[in-house]
């Protein structure tokens, strides 16, 4: 069966508790679409599946990764082979996680384009630290017309080390996108905005009691971090405070803050997607999965 279902939307909305109640009704195993929810080191402050949950139903992608870079390619790689695992067991794979930018390119597809190599991946660092952001301005601005903001330094550096070796732009190699998921149905849970600002604040204490300090503090002790683990929320307000550099109190109050910015960003952002045409909004507080489940029950009936 092609069918694939997504449980998307903002953080706190109750993604999980919805894909579980959905699994008493369907037999389905669930995907992680949460690019901080890949890492072992931060079970706590990424909220990742408890013991009792993962027994629930079959998880996928949770915690597999030890602390370095991982990018939507690598996600989509993982995920191609475990869309053909569950579907040999006569499963429904079932997206769930809040990363926007994961599920677009599952849905969409991701644009080919050459790699590139290493030699010319470090030659554009070199460039960069021995001759200086505007000599790398220079080099780009004859081939962009736009703006690269120094700012932005590691879109400067992939664009620059392409241009080396290709003597041309990304943009003018980009492939045709294939979806990996065509025709999905997207639902997206969620509730109020302020519901979610509450339960984001009343998480982050819980995820403190529960040891997110400790396991900030491990992370910090044994490890550089990467740079997509350092993304995390909470993960650079605690460690602020782990170098001294803040009280507790601060970090706490501006790990929250962020966290309900990054809440209402992702709120935006549900609301105005449009890469999918089958759509159902949740409101968890007042609807379960039950019901849900005729609308689901026509999509997976479909020929």
């Amino acid at each position: 069966m092609n069918k694939f279902l997504f449980v998307v939307g903002p953080t706190c909305s109750g993604k999980n508790n919805y894909t579980y109640e959905l699994s008493k009704l369907i037999d389905i195993e669930v995907v992680n679409a949460d690019s901080i929810q890949v890492y072992k080191q931060l079970k706590i402050l990424s909220n990742r599946p408890t013991e009792h949950e993962l027994k629930i139903v079959p998880h996928h992608l949770y915690g597999h990764i030890n602390n370095k870079e991982y990018s939507v390619n690598n996600w989509i790689d993982e995920v191609k082979k475990i869309i053909k695992n569950i579907q040999s067991r006569n499963k429904i794979p079932v997206f769930v996680g809040g990363t926007g930018f994961y599920v677009q390119s599952l849905i969409e597809g991701l644009s080919e384009m050459p790699s590139i190599s290493n030699k010319f991946r470090k030659q554009a660092e070199d460039l960069f630290l021995n001759k200086g952001t505007d000599y790398c301005l220079n080099i780009l601005e004859k081939y962009y017309k736009e703006q690269i903001f120094p700012k932005d330094k590691q879109r400067l550096l992939s664009r620059l080390a392409f241009c080396l070796e290709y003597n041309d732009t990304m943009e003018n190699n980009y492939g045709s996108k294939v979806p990996i998921t065509p025709n999905p149905l997207v639902i997206q849970v969620t509730m109020p905005k302020k519901d979610l600002y509450e339960k984001a604040e009343l998480r982050f204490h819980q995820m403190l009691k529960k040891g997110a300090l400790e396991e900030v503090k491990l992370l910090y002790e044994n490890n550089k971090i990467s740079k997509t683990l350092f993304k995390a929320h909470g993960l650079p307000e605690l460690l602020s405070f782990i170098k001294n550099k803040s009280s507790l109190e601060e970090a706490i109050y501006l790990g929250i803050r962020n966290t309900k910015r990054y809440i209402k960003r992702q709120f935006t952002w549900w609301n105005n997607q449009k890469f999918s045409q089958l759509n159902l909004r949740i409101n968890y507080k007042k609807r379960f999965a039950k019901d849900s489940i005729e609308n689901i029950s026509i999509y997976l009936n479909e020929q």
